[in-house]
């Protein structure tokens, strides 16, 4: 049985065969390399976003807390009181 085996991998035909597979390997690890860098370089870019967005935020957050109502009203996109007063 292992004889026929043998003969197969030698044959032109295991030989093609066993090309195909390394040939499909290779192309894989290729593929899993390159997505996995992928990946890596999207987290890492959604991280820095993140890290942007919370200072960004905390920046708000300190303007807010220290201004006035008009400035409050102006940071909000303006805004009108309702009894038409000024406050």
């Amino acid at each position: 049985m292992s004889g026929y085996v043998v003969s197969f991998l030698l044959s032109p035909l295991g030989k093609a065969l066993a090309a195909v597979l390394a040939v499909s390997v290779i192309a894989g690890g290729i593929y899993l390399y390159g997505h996995q860098r992928g990946a890596a370089s999207v987290l890492q870019r959604l991280q820095s976003d993140r890290i942007t967005i919370l200072k960004d935020g905390r920046k708000i957050d300190e303007e807010a807390l220290g201004a006035d109502d008009t400035g409050l009203c102006a940071l909000l996109g303006g805004c009108e009181l309702p009894d038409g007063g000024d406050h």
